[in-house]
């Protein structure tokens, strides 16, 4: 019996790749977490957002979010009851900036086989199209592992500024959301993101989930069990953070960072 989503909006995302919006924080709880990442960049000289890979394992909060019970009943509801939390990703704009992401699929470079990621994306202010929103191509899940450029471009926020070229963007969706509430993709589905033109802020985050049942192409990795029991055995746990900013953590998500930006990883369109 599904927890959080009724038949319908099940069947959507089969079908569309997507559902947007989901109630999940409050918020209040939402500005708390901007400040905190804010103070973070007073402190450490750098966005929150050029932490690749596991940015919830920063903060005691943030690795706690991963394991909300209502953001994780959507979840169970898609992919199933036993769910690891694989990675994530702070995506942070600064106001009139032209930081974008391009149309890209989160299955290009993750290694993971079957897909059945499903990313949750938080909104932590309120996130619409003048500020440079989440946008899908609805029902893009459907189709090939598409080939991507790898343009290293300075103001992309992607980790290789992997972009698909050439895409019919006539059918893209805006996912506008308010603060707190959040949006899932399939991991194949063709997403990105436009400048953020507003003056504030736009800052989100991004989770992946899989179900242990997933293995990883790329050798023994790590991630961590959020409901459920693993039965399959083909995961490392990641480290619990203590306290904020560990270093010890840290140096955890700078290896797992390297890692994926490895550029002998090739990506899955390119492995077929």
């Amino acid at each position: 019996m599904a927890r959080a989503l009724d038949a319908e909006r099940i069947a959507f995302y089969r079908s569309q790749g997507y559902l947007a919006p989901l109630p999940g924080i409050a918020p209040g709880e939402a500005a708390a977490m901007c400040e905190s990442l804010a103070e973070f960049e007073r402190r450490e000289g750098v966005s929150a957002g050029s932490v690749h890979f596991k940015g919830h394992l920063c903060f005691t909060w943030s690795h706690a979010l991963a394991s909300r019970p209502d953001i994780l009943d959507a979840v169970e509801d898609l992919i199933g009851p036993d769910i690891l939390v694989f990675a994530s990703k702070f995506w942070i704009k600064s106001g009139r900036d032209d930081a974008h992401v391009s149309w890209h699929q989160d299955s290009a470079y993750f290694g993971l086989e079957p897909h059945t990621l499903a990313t949750v994306w938080i909104a932590l202010t309120p996130s619409d199209r003048g500020n440079g929103c989440l946008r899908v191509l609805p029902g893009s899940h459907l189709g090939p592992a598409h080939r991507h450029n790898e343009t290293y471009a300075a103001d992309n926020l992607l980790a290789r500024g992997q972009a698909i070229e050439g895409l019919d963007e006539s059918t893209a969706v805006d996912i506008e959301l308010a603060a707190g509430e959040f949006s899932i993709h399939h991991e194949r589905t063709v997403h990105g993101s436009l400048p953020n033109r507003s003056g504030a802020p736009r800052i989100g985050l991004g989770l992946f989930y899989i179900p242990p049942s997933v293995r990883s192409t790329l050798g023994r990795r790590s991630a961590q069990l959020v409901r459920g029991v693993d039965r399959f055995d083909h995961w490392d746990a990641d480290p619990v953070p203590r306290r904020d900013r560990d270093p010890e953590i840290l140096a955890h998500i700078g290896a797992a960072q390297r890692r994926y930006r490895d550029r002998s990883v090739v990506q899955e369109a390119k492995t077929g």
